[in-house]
């Protein structure tokens, strides 16, 4: 199994990525919602960074959605891109797939009875197998620091394994938003190859962390 991490802007990294190199993509890219964050916390021991009110790269619009997108579907790459519903969708997704996130996320407008608990996760290209099943997928989020929610927009590996689990084994996935990794750790749990890329060197450094811990609690698992 393979992993190969990169700092620097994924538009750069891209560039010098040989033909054939990736299988698929899977991302978690900036919504373009201007998020920001609100709370503060000292992130996985040494790796810190005190954050409140802040905000994530490029987040300001689409255009990184919609680059990785397209640059995926030029290839014929099978794509899976998590969105929000307070965004318009990216064009041409064959299929969209709702993350349940549990009853205890959400807050959204609080006059009225129910909670935005989910979000879109855009599924394009063909490569896609397994039994068809719902397109609801449940996974709790970590939506809480007690729960060791290390990014504002971290989604729980549980929820990346099963989408994971309908890509062939040995393959190599690209996610050029890696965050704090939770896309590695699920290859690495699930046996795919991965390239992450990230901009951000202290998440660059969580990610990297998790990685490896993931990896080395495979290999205590198969000896």
């Amino acid at each position: 199994m393979s992993v190969q991490l990169y700092l620097g802007d994924c538009l750069e990294v891209m560039k010098s990525m040989p033909d054939k190199s990736v299988d698929a993509v899977i991302t978690d890219p900036p919504y373009g919602i201007g998020a920001k964050t609100g709370w503060a916390r000292d992130l996985y021991g040494d790796v810190g960074k005190q954050w409140n009110g802040g905000s994530i790269t490029n987040d300001k619009d689409t255009s990184m959605r919609d680059f990785i997108v397209i640059w995926a579907k030029e290839r014929g790459l099978p794509i899976a891109v998590f969105g929000s519903h307070r965004i318009p969708e990216p064009d041409g997704y064959l299929h969209r797939l709702i993350w349940d996130k549990g009853e205890a996320a959400g807050m959204g407008d609080l006059s009225i009875p129910w909670k935005p608990n989910y979000d879109f996760i855009h599924i394009f290209g063909r490569g896609w197998i397994g039994k068809r099943n719902s397109s609801i997928l449940r996974a709790n989020n970590i939506s809480r620091i007690s729960m060791g929610r290390l990014h504002p927009h971290e989604k729980p590996v549980a929820l990346l394994v099963q989408i994971l689990e309908k890509l062939p084994q040995n393959i190599t996935v690209l996610d050029p938003f890696m965050g704090s990794g939770t896309t590695g750790v699920a290859c690495v749990q699930t046996g795919r190859n991965f390239i992450g890329v990230e901009i951000d060197p202290t998440y660059f450094a969580i990610a990297e962390r998790r990685i490896k811990e993931a990896q080395e609690q495979l290999k205590l698992e198969l000896e």
